[in-house]
């Protein structure tokens, strides 16, 4: 044995005949253990920033408040059809024969509208067949004029053999989605109007079957989910009333609380209409809601309570685009919008009236609607961002893994280095989160992050750096190895409360978190 081992092992000895004794170490280490960068793309989407020509940020943002479809529109009616035939008595049927043969014209009642034509972008087709014959029947439906691919719709299928005194039946759900339907009537020159066709014959492999006049047919034909693709014709002069109602807004979602003051608005109230009718709207009331401070604001301006008259859509003839909506546009620069905005709203409410062809017919059945192009209200913003920040908060969840316990931490010392590169002062707080992402701890930064030195037109000269620390106490240092994920609180205020200062794509804080930690190793 070399003495390199044997000098070693002879060193241990004593150790190892003596139990009572437990050899430790203190080591010290510095660890990072977290990087955070915050940059106004933690507050915004990338597709919401805006960049000025002097190369700062504004949020550009459209907002679609309310949809009005054609399903509001035109009160498309389930039910196509619906008969009970009783069967004459007294004759056979033999296998194959034909012994029920049905044509009508069924007349929809559709809200006051005319429709001539539609294509269906989805949707189903249910027909229910029931029948008492003791014999398997094969049932053939047919709307000749409801094609797809020049094939007219058509299902076939077989009702079983119902059991004695009972009855047989089935349903068929038939895909109609890609069908254009006629709907003019047989010569053409009517409306709501589906030609239809059903028949019965007795299934080749049955018996033959003398009916009896207690023997029944029945069937149920309507629409089920159905959704339009086109339509044409004369939609009716209705008035509809919508609201109070409510919708969600997402644009300050990263804003957990804080105020801000903006410098200036730009904001227009756009209602496009995509229907080939004519509109008329009128906005009761918009009001901006912040649900987490239960605060309302409603819309101050000319265009409330006033009706709009909106012209009809336009047929492109282009399948891509088919239609030119019709827009009418308010601005809303002079009314109260900083106060609607400043409230920071997470939901819409509003009040809306629509009345369809005021001036009644005037397109002679032409009136029409392609799918996805509905009556709609957007605001149209541009802020620029120029603001004044009170609290205003900013938050990122970053990966956090301590390692391993590698023995007894005697003492702890946490040190945030920050790099401020907005024209703020900033408080910083972490929060420790399991893996289930819930809050078991937090730490707070007792001193503010300075903010940067600015210049004459307030805007950064150069970060500065911050070195913030906090010792730990052992309760905290044992959730430390326990935490898999923290969320970086940030709460910014304006430096130079007095003035708006602009913010530019370049401005970041970049956060540094380092672990000064004692551990008492034990053998």
């Amino acid at each position: 044995m070399s003495k390199k081992i044997l000098i070693p092992l002879l060193f241990c000895l004593p150790m190892l005949s003596c139990r009572k004794m437990e050899p430790s170490w203190e080591v010290d280490v510095n660890a990072p253990l977290l990087k955070s960068s915050l940059g106004i793309n933690n507050i915004l989407p990338d597709s919401m920033i805006g960049i000025n020509n002097d190369n700062s940020l504004s949020l550009v943002y459209k907002y679609s408040f309310y949809d009005f479809s054609f399903d509001s529109l035109v009160d498309f009616p389930d039910t196509i059809s619906q008969k009970d035939f009783p069967l004459p008595g007294g004759f056979p049927v033999n296998p194959g024969q034909t012994f029920f043969n049905f044509s009508e014209n069924s007349h929809l009642s559709i809200s006051g509208a005319q429709v001539t034509k539609v294509d269906f972008h989805s949707g189903f087709l249910a027909l229910e067949v029931f029948s008492s014959i003791p014999e398997p029947v094969i049932v053939t439906y047919t709307i000749p004029n409801a094609t797809n691919l020049g094939l007219p719709l058509q299902i076939t299928e077989t009702v079983p053999a119902a059991p004695p005194g009972t009855t047989a039946s089935f349903v068929k759900l038939f895909d109609i989605s890609g069908y254009s339907m006629d709907m003019s009537g047989p010569a053409g020159i009517s409306a709501n109007i589906i030609t239809s066709n059903i028949k019965a014959m007795m299934h080749p492999s049955a018996h033959t079957y003398y009916l009896d006049s207690l023997d029944k047919f029945a069937f149920n034909v309507r629409f089920k989910d159905i959704s339009i693709q086109y339509a044409k014709g004369y939609f009716g002069s209705h008035d509809f009333a919508f609201g109070p109602d409510t919708t969600g807004l997402n644009i300050f979602d990263k804003i957990s609380s804080g105020t801000f003051d903006f410098e200036n608005i730009k904001l227009h109230l756009n209602v496009e209409n995509g229907f080939g009718a004519d509109l008329q709207v009128a906005f009761d009331d918009i009001t901006a809601i912040n649900s987490k401070t239960s605060h309302a604001v409603s819309l101050n301006a000319g265009i409330i309570g006033q009706s709009i008259n909106i012209s009809r859509a336009v047929e492109t003839g282009n399948p891509e685009h088919p239609v030119n909506p019709s827009v009418y546009s308010y601005n809303l620069d002079n009314s109260n919008i900083l106060d609607l905005i400043e409230n920071i709203p997470d939901m819409i409410s509003y009040r809306i009236k629509v009345a369809t062809n005021p001036m009644g017919n005037i397109s002679s059945g032409n009136d029409f609607v392609y799918y996805n192009n509905p009556l709609k209200a957007i605001l149209d913003m541009e802020i620029p961002l120029s603001l004044i920040a009170s609290n205003l908060t900013l938050t990122d969840t970053v990966d956090f893994d301590l390692g391993e316990n590698m023995g007894t931490i005697k003492s702890a010392t946490l040190s945030l280095y920050a790099d401020n590169g907005f024209p703020f002062s900033a408080q910083v707080q972490l929060f420790l989160l399991n893996e289930n992402m819930q809050v078991t701890d937090s730490l707070l930064f007792p001193d503010m992050i300075a903010a940067p030195p600015l210049n004459s037109n307030y805007m950064v000269i150069h970060p500065v750096r911050s070195v913030i620390q906090i010792p730990l106490p052992g309760e905290k240092i044992s959730r430390l190895y326990q935490t898999k994920k923290m969320r970086v609180v940030a709460r910014f205020n304006t430096n130079g409360a007095s003035h708006h200062v602009k913010i530019y794509d370049q401005y970041r804080l970049d956060l540094k978190l380092t672990g000064d930690f004692s551990y008492q190793i034990q053998l």
